[in-house]
């Protein structure tokens, strides 16, 4: 029977004599999901590119195979994440079908009605004053901030207001319906930037900034103690 990926992990981290909290300090992940991926427990993960961003650091950073890493992972858990999704689905329809259950009338119809009418325009205006009068939102999931890869192909992946433009280091990446972004960057020799702009239509904008020390050569990573940027251009998928 093949090893666990967790079992994997975990005895990777004791052969190398890290703790949790040695981990945590050179790849920015908290313990609780580092735990979580060597106990199998994936419920802490909101979907399943953050918990595979998360264990490919976490392999790339034990000196670990991380795409075989993946492929484990891939036959082992996938399953959850789509049992997981299935299950929230099943649940939403019984709570209709309990709803289903008042007794409806023709006022309750239009008192329902009016309010989801009045909830709809209000939310609708929110959602314009948020999406263009502020700046827009801008989350990276994947890589972390100051970490050291053994690969020079890096997978970067987030998410930003669906209606914004994304730039890497100047070049568009393109957004998925609901504003997510997976894309791969090629890293140089040493200290590489990643430099992250969100403009939305109104010209507000949201930066955010990730370095990341690229070694081809097997050696135990360190704590990122410079300055200095050398900038690299994403790979369009």
């Amino acid at each position: 029977m093949a090893e666990s990926v967790g079992n994997i992990l975990k005895s990777q981290r004791a052969h190398k004599k890290f703790t949790l909290e040695d981990v945590h300090k050179f790849v920015k992940i908290h313990p609780i999901f580092l735990r979580a991926l060597e106990e199998g427990d994936y419920s802490v993960f909101s979907n399943k590119v953050h918990a595979t961003g998360f264990l490919k650091n976490y392999a790339e950073f034990l000196e670990l195979d991380a795409n075989k890493l993946l492929g484990l992972w891939r036959r082992e858990y996938e399953a959850y994440f789509d049992k997981r999704t299935k299950e929230t689905a099943a649940s939403s329809a019984v709570k209709k079908l309990e709803s289903a259950k008042l007794l409806i009338t023709p006022g309750l119809v239009l008192a329902t009605a009016s309010a989801i009418l009045v909830v709809l325009f209000f939310g609708y205006l929110f959602y314009q004053y948020r999406s263009y009068s502020g700046a827009p939102k801008l989350e990276i999931y994947t890589p972390q901030n100051s970490i050291v890869v053994n690969s020079d192909i890096l997978d970067v992946t987030g998410k930003t207001d669906r209606d914004s433009v994304l730039l890497i280091n100047n070049q568009r990446v393109l957004l998925d319906k609901d504003g997510g972004f997976v894309t791969s960057v090629k890293l140089r020799e040493g200290l590489n930037t990643l430099s992250f702009l969100s403009v939305n239509k109104l010209g507000r904008e949201t930066e955010e900034t990730r370095t990341i020390i690229y070694r081809s050569l097997e050696e135990v990573p360190a704590v990122l103690e410079t300055t200095e940027s050398t900038d690299s251009a994403p790979i369009t998928p």
